[in-house]
């Protein structure tokens, strides 16, 4: 697996020589983003409250491209903070692990010839309920299933990627670490790694999404829908299923006008591996955003109420997240 490093480094070396003679093509973006959350919860079974700052964290987010034919994306968070600042010192102990959270979301670079792309590095792995969000600070961890809060799925690796002329269809091979492992190039074993393929079409306004894997939880399939059903109301629905594990997830998000948006979401979680916390059970929410800006998105501020029928607890969260977007080059 020492290859796949000496790839990578190339790949960033040449990339820096492309940009040279690119050098108008070339641009990079630096987004800073600290979000505050409040996230009182009331436990059903203990009838008692609890309190914690839920995903208060500050993230960065570096990307652009480098001439015509490379890009590049790192996004990372310098600390959260729950009940104890020994939550953020885990984040750099687990630096290089495969098997935990750690400071480093995704860090890749990515080669550009015609339709296909070659990526290398630590990346957002396609399986499951397609609920990863563009970035983890517009993610709300209430309200996702059991696959996505437990299962590691920021490893390293690569992909190779196939888009239409006309954008519409997707295909994408991933081999990765998997979380069985401690190390992210800890086996020599081809077997030990995680595989994925993944392909999406887009119609006019539908888009269609499915995976078919291999990983420490057993093979999984999984299918997707997405669509607009007007400029107002936005519909996600979608289910997965494997040997040992089953989720489906319906998701409405409707745009109030300039400054609110609603959201609800409702899902069922079955778990029984050693990889995936067991239980099942039903979880919902409701959630609602405000742009206090005038004529920008920059800054929102959220508020969520859901149940979680698997542990009994109701969660209720209130936040505020701010992005300042800075253009570096």
């Amino acid at each position: 697996m020492k290859r796949l490093f000496v790839l990578f480094a190339f790949l960033l070396v040449s990339g820096a020589a492309f940009a040279q003679d690119e050098k108008p093509q070339s641009e990079g973006t630096l987004m800073i983003v600290p979000r505050l959350e409040a996230e009182p919860a009331y436990q059903l079974n203990g009838k008692e409250w609890t309190f914690d700052l839920g995903y208060t964290s500050l993230y960065t987010v570096f990307e652009g491209n480098l001439g015509k034919y490379f890009s590049f994306s790192f996004s990372n968070h310098w600390f959260t903070y729950t009940s104890s600042f020994e939550d953020t010192k885990a984040l750099y102990t687990n630096t290089w692990r495969a098997d935990a959270l750690n400071w480093c979301d995704w860090a890749n670079v990515s080669l550009h010839l015609g339709g296909f792309a070659l990526t290398l590095g630590k990346d957002y792995l396609h399986l499951g309920t397609f609920e990863n969000d563009a970035y983890d600070f517009d993610s709300h961890w209430q309200i996702n299933t059991m696959l996505w809060n437990t299962y590691q799925v920021y490893q390293w690796g690569g992909s190779l990627n196939w888009t239409s002329n006309d954008e519409a269809a997707h295909v994408m091979f991933q081999m990765t670490s998997d979380q069985s492992m401690e190390k992210p190039f800890g086996s020599r074993y081809l077997r030990d790694y995680a595989y994925n393929l993944f392909g999406s079409y887009e119609f006019e306004s539908v888009t269609l999404m499915a995976s078919v894997g291999h990983f420490c939880i057993g093979w999984m399939g999984s299918l997707g829908v997405q669509g607009q059903l007007s400029d107002a109301l936005s519909l996600t629905g979608d289910a997965y299923f494997s040997k040992d594990y089953y989720a489906g997830t319906l998701k409405l998000a409707a745009e109030l006008g300039d400054h609110f948006d609603l959201f609800a979401k409702v899902g069922y979680d079955y778990g029984r591996t050693e990889w995936i916390l067991e239980g099942k059970g039903f979880t919902g929410g409701l959630g609602a955003y405000w742009y206090p800006l005038r004529n920008s998105k920059d800054m929102r501020v959220h508020a969520l109420f859901n149940y979680d029928g698997i542990n009994r607890v109701m969660n209720m969260s209130a936040g505020i997240t701010y992005a300042l977007n800075l253009k570096l080059f």
